[in-house]
């Protein structure tokens, strides 16, 4: 018996002790406090009123916070808090570096960009998001690697078919950008050099992509009297390739398709 008292004092001891520390955390300022806004958390459910408390660049409190100490408070009556929204498909490489706080995506709620659209990135795409990763930029960056720009890299801007030789050198270029942080391989047929480009030439570099756990975007190859091709084209590479594949802005163009 004298054994399990000392146990259950030991017990007492540390919840005691896990209580006052919860409590002083409980007890710390927030830096910023949302109060009575309408919260979408982006976990598939309904909305709910909440207050949002945040430490740092944490959000430490989701609840009924009334009351809470806080450097900075927002009334947020009548507003939706929800986290940022996503752009998968950005051109923000052409003036991410010049104008880094991207404040054109921060008021329309966007904070995170996916560039490399279209078949074309940035190629190497190690220095690039290097440069990135020491700009102070205000939102979070992620990039394809281009179809099109691994390939001009090895043939230039050439209307033929790439040589068995050529096609080992893209699928290096493509596996390297995977290594180096890229999210997938983006390929926009529709435009020089992705239009000169074979389809099977196209499957090759996917696989490396795939097997490497990336995705596969597109801007097809024909939006207009072709396009049901474009698309069956598409899924294609996605299936012999064996990876994820999203049509980019799917659309038909002209009033007779």
């Amino acid at each position: 018996m004298a054994g399990a008292s000392h146990t259950i004092s030991a017990m007492r001891i540390v919840c005691g002790a896990l209580l006052a520390a919860c409590l002083a955390f409980g007890q710390q300022p927030f830096d910023l406090l949302i109060s009575g806004a309408k919260v979408i958390d982006g976990g598939g459910g309904s909305w709910y009123y909440a207050d949002i408390g945040i430490r740092g660049d944490t959000i430490a409190a989701i609840g009924k916070l009334e009351g809470a100490p806080a450097k900075t408070k927002i009334d947020a009556k009548g507003m939706v808090a929800a986290p940022g929204f996503i752009d998968i498909h950005s051109h923000g490489r052409r003036g991410i570096f010049d104008v880094p706080t991207a404040e054109n995506y921060l008021r329309e709620g966007v904070t995170t960009i996916v560039e490399g659209p279209d078949g074309s990135s940035a190629v190497p795409l190690g220095p690039f998001l290097e440069r990135v990763s020491k700009t102070p930029i205000s939102i979070n960056f992620a990039s394809m690697v281009g179809q099109g720009s691994i390939r001009e890299q090895v043939i230039g801007l050439a209307d033929r078919k790439a040589t068995p030789e050529e096609i080992e050198k893209m699928k290096a270029l493509a596996a390297q950008a995977m290594r180096d942080g890229a999210f997938g391989l983006s390929t926009g047929l529709y435009y020089v050099p992705g239009h000169y480009t074979p389809t099977e030439e196209v499957i090759e570099i996917a696989k490396v992509v795939g097997r490497m756990g990336g995705i596969h975007i597109s801007h097809m190859r024909e939006e207009a009297s072709h396009v049901v091709d474009s698309v069956r084209e598409t899924i294609r590479i996605g299936e012999e390739g064996g990876l994820p594949t999203q049509i980019t802005h799917h659309k038909v163009i002209g009033a007779a398709n």
